[in-house]
């Protein structure tokens, strides 16, 4: 039987793995440290091929902390834009503070749907991943701790390399934990509610006319119990329903896999999270990167699960699906 929501008075249940829930606040607790007064110096590396579709390059940059000392755990940077527009420099901010921090950031680049279609997208994400773990070694990457995170259309696919596929999560594309901020999950679902514009390109038909097809290109159809943790954030009133955010942790949960769902009051929508978090996104302080590290912080636990971490009402809600 799923367990109630959290309704913020402590009555929702709430499982940790040992260690697991000392680490992340640890993690937590150090965004309060200005990166100015701990950073390690950032190396970008840009334009970097991984891969080659149609004859097309496919690019991403890489921010790496210098200098090189013990494996570092990698996380995979997904930019929004509907499926259809955005660049890997959207998460530019999030990557140098990331590397900054001591992870190696990489911003993605990926087919988008005009004139491609599903599921090219998820096939360079897939090789993206794949090319992270076999050249992580000229990063300083550990190749057993490789993350996703993804914001808008860049979470449906962190949705997507997080569940697709089966068994060890630190080989081939599989992906340690994955993060999602105003991901769709439910392509059908979100037709219905905001109309079939937002996906048929990406799907090249209808729910009507292919609906095995919107079925396979929605993440919760793939869950399993093999599946990495998940943190899931959705605002309230936001462009992607709440429901799409509730729909994805409810499925992780009746498949025992670890999950985590921050319900922000109001409509910021992905990386308008920036300003949820409080402070600027050039400052270096660490308001910009609450959020970031909320998510991230989970991918340097080797196997660790989501933390559940009650929020104040006028900042997050916290939900157990």
């Amino acid at each position: 039987m799923p367990e109630p929501l959290d309704d913020g008075g402590g009555r929702g249940r709430h499982r940790r793995r040992a260690g697991w829930a000392a680490a992340a606040v640890g993690l937590l607790l150090a965004v309060s440290i200005p990166v100015a007064a701990q950073a390690p110096p950032v190396e970008v590396r840009r334009d970097v091929q991984y891969a080659t579709a149609g004859g097309v390059p496919l690019l991403l940059d890489a921010y790496v902390p210098t200098p090189a000392g013990a494996l570092r755990p990698a996380v995979v940077l997904l930019h929004g834009g509907g499926w259809r527009v955005g660049d890997k420099a959207s998460f530019a901010t999030e990557a140098q503070q990331l590397a900054a921090r001591g992870w190696v950031a990489f911003s993605v680049n990926y087919r988008l749907t005009e004139p491609e279609a599903f599921p090219a997208e998820v096939d360079d994400l897939v090789a993206a991943v794949r090319w992270v773990r076999a050249n992580g070694g000229a990063y300083g990457v550990d190749p057993a701790r490789i993350g996703a995170l993804g914001e808008s259309a860049g979470g449906h696919l962190a949705a997507l390399l997080g569940t697709l596929g089966d068994g060890d999560l630190s080989s081939g594309a599989r992906i340690r934990v994955g993060v999602a901020w105003s991901g769709p999950m439910d392509l059908a679902a979100l037709a219905r509610s905001r109309g079939e514009g937002w996906s048929s390109r990406l799907l090249a038909c209808t729910p009507d006319g292919c609906p095995d097809r919107w079925a396979q290109a929605s993440p919760p159809t793939h869950v399993d119990a093999s599946d990495a943790p998940f943190l899931l954030v959705n605002s309230t009133d936001e462009l992607v329903p709440l429901t799409q955010a509730e729909t994805m942790a409810g499925r992780l949960r009746a498949a025992g896999v670890d999950q985590r769902l921050d319900v922000l009051p109001g409509t910021r929508h992905a990386l308008d999270y920036r300003a949820a978090a409080g402070g600027s996104d050039t400052d270096g302080g660490s308001g910009s990167l609450l959020m970031v590290l909320a998510g991230a912080a989970v991918v340097v636990v080797v196997g660790g699960a989501v933390a559940r971490r009650r929020r104040p009402a006028d900042q997050a809600r916290n939900q157990s699906v």
